[in-house]
C-alpha cells in the first residue's frame, strides 16, 4: 500500500478488532512511518456519534488548549484577527476562545454545533489567519485532500495529535489507535509531519502532541515555553483581550427577537 503522506511504501503492521467486530489492518510507511488503516469502509457506522462515549477527556482537553492557545496568539501572533476552529466538534472551544477575546468561528458538519451556535465559518472562504485542528488529524481518510483545504484557509495552524511513540506499538498496546471508536485512521510520527510541514511550506514547533504550523519564522524555544501550559501561566495578566461573551449575547438576543417577530 501507498503511504497517504509521502507516498513511498507502507508495509503491513498489525491488526485489530475495532468497534467490536471489524477485524482490520494497519499500514506502517518505511520512510516517514506514519500509520494507515486500510481502505476504512466502517467510516458511516463510526460516525454514527461523531463524539465517542469514551472520549471522557474532552472538557479537560478544551480547558488546557485554550489556554495554550490563548497565550500563543497573545505573545506569538498578535495580528492573527481572523480564526477558526476546524472539526470543532460541540462548538465548545470555540466559546472558549471568544470568551477569550478571540475572534473564532466554528466548523464541524458532522457534529451538533451546541456552544456556538450562528458563529460558524467556513474554509473556502479563506481569509483566516489562524487555524485550530484538535483531535483532527487522526480522523483524516485523504490527508492531503484535508491538508489542501487547510492550506487555503489559513496562514497558521494549531494542530493537537498523539505522535505514535517509537518503536510503534501494537493497537492493544497504545490507547490512541481508540478501538472502540473506529474513528483514528491515520496516526502520525514525528516524520510525517515534518513532510507536510516541508510540503506546505510552513515551520513546524511541536511538543507533548501540540503542534504548530507557522507560515512565518518563529523562535521555537519561546514557542516551547508557551505551549508548556504550567510555565506559561506567568504570562495570563498580561495583553488579555476584551470578552466577546457579552457581543455575542446581545447578537443571540437580538437574532430571537428578530425570529420571533
Amino acid at each position: 500500500m501507498d503511504c497517504l503522506i509521502c507516498r513511498n511504501t507502507s508495509d503491513s503492521f498489525a491488526s485489530a478488532t475495532i468497534i467490536g467486530k471489524y477485524q482490520i489492518e494497519y499500514f506502517r510507511c518505511r520512510d516517514c512511518q506514519f500509520i494507515q488503516t486500510e481502505e476504512p469502509y466502517w467510516l458511516e457506522e463510526a460516525y454514527r456519534q461523531a463524539i465517542i462515549p469514551s472520549d471522557v477527556g474532552l472538557i479537560a482537553r478544551n480547558e488546557r488548549l485554550s489556554r495554550v492557545i490563548d497565550r500563543l496568539l497573545r505573545y506569538v501572533y498578535p495580528q492573527a484577527f481572523y480564526c477558526l476552529d476546524y472539526g470543532g466538534g460541540y462548538g465548545m472551544f470555540t466559546r472558549m476562545m471568544r470568551d477569550r477575546g478571540h475572534h473564532f468561528l466554528h466548523r464541524d458538519p458532522y457534529c451538533p454545533n451546541l456552544f456556538a451556535p450562528g458563529l460558524e465559518g467556513e474554509p473556502s472562504a479563506g481569509g483566516f489567519d489562524f487555524l485550530t485542528a484538535l483531535e483532527v488529524f487522526e480522523h483524516f481518510d485523504n490527508p492531503h485532500r484535508e491538508l489542501q483545504v487547510l492550506d487555503a484557509t489559513a496562514d497558521h495552524w494549531f494542530v493537537s495529535t498523539e505522535l505514535v511513540p517509537d518503536p510503534a506499538p501494537q493497537p492493544d498496546q497504545w490507547w490512541y489507535y481508540v478501538l472502540d471508536g473506529g474513528q483514528h485512521i491515520s496516526l502520525w510520527s514525528k516524520r510525517a509531519l515534518q513532510t507536510v510541514a516541508a510540503h506546505y511550506g510552513r515551520q513546524l514547533v511541536s511538543h507533548r502532541g501540540m503542534h504548530v504550523f507557522s507560515k512565518t519564522k518563529i523562535n521555537p524555544f519561546w514557542v516551547k515555553q508557551i505551549l508548556r501550559d504550567k510555565a506559561s501561566r506567568v504570562l495570563d495578566p498580561f495583553r488579555r483581550r476584551r470578552s466577546l461573551l457579552r457581543d455575542d449575547f446581545q447578537r443571540a438576543a437580538a437574532a430571537t427577537l428578530h425570529r420571533a417577530a
